[in-house]
């Protein structure tokens, strides 16, 4: 009879095998990974910014007689108004509330954040502003707009003049809560609304001069890495399309 041989892989071309994949994985899961994050990250925060803009449009639309950020709820006019009355209202007007914080920012948000670029965490804080955790899990802060007149010097060839002073709604998101990672421009943001209800890190003027992307650059270079509150990090990530580049 005809002997039939059969040929395979011996034990030492399997161990080979085995350790040129195991190389691969550990050289590309970790990056494949951490972009998995990044953009789970960024699908929040994009979310976030969504419910916001959309929560906004609807207090505009119900109060249309009111034009304007410095005549809406968000808008610390006086003595007689408060951070409760403000953006607290706000915030337990057009969003579902799962814990309220009040002017208190624990435990609503994390005791402390660390930055991109150092490990050592920062205690938070944002006593000025209302905090709440949502119940989609989002942790956000809104500090109001301000408005206030400051009186320039003048001079013997220049008289002096009255400086109007706007300050926009501050705000600080943390798109998982109090969870971890807890790091600036990961899943923490800082913010502003402006005069015209536009959502961003720079003016509005700014984007009319069509200097937008070189001022959100130029706040992500000197800030982005360094903060524990992601400040200038929500603007890099409005220029790169809803992308995580750093």
């Amino acid at each position: 009879m005809k002997n039939n041989k059969f040929y395979g892989f011996t034990l030492s071309e399997c161990l080979i095998a085995l350790a040129i994949v195991g190389i691969i994985s550990a050289l590309t899961i970790p990056g494949v990974v951490a972009n998995y994050q990044k953009q789970t990250y960024v699908t929040s925060l994009k979310k976030a910014y969504t419910d916001l803009q959309q929560n906004l449009t609807v207090m505009q639309t119900e109060n249309y007689r009111n034009k304007g950020l410095y005549n809406s709820k968000l808008h610390l006019k006086n003595s007689s108004d408060s951070i409760s009355s403000t953006t607290g209202e706000f915030l337990k007007t057009y969003y579902k509330i799962n814990k309220d914080c009040g002017t208190d920012t624990q435990p609503c948000f994390a005791d402390a954040y660390g930055s991109i670029n150092n490990n050592k965490d920062e205690s938070f804080s944002c006593s000025n502003g209302y905090s709440a955790l949502l119940s989609n899990g989002f942790a956000i802060c809104m500090i109001p707009a301000t408005k206030s007149i400051k009186h320039m010097m003048g001079s013997a060839t220049k008289p002096g003049f009255d400086l109007e002073v706007k300050n926009p709604v501050t705000v600080f998101l943390d798109t998982n809560g109090p969870s971890l990672p807890n790091i600036g421009g990961r899943d923490m943001f800082k913010f502003n609304i402006y005069e015209d209800f536009s959502i961003d890190v720079i003016p509005p003027e700014l984007i009319q001069n069509a200097t937008a992307e070189t001022e959100r650059n130029s706040l992500y270079s000197s800030n982005c890495l360094t903060s524990s509150t992601g400040e200038g990090c929500f603007g890099k990530i409005l220029n790169d399309n809803w992308n995580m580049n750093y």
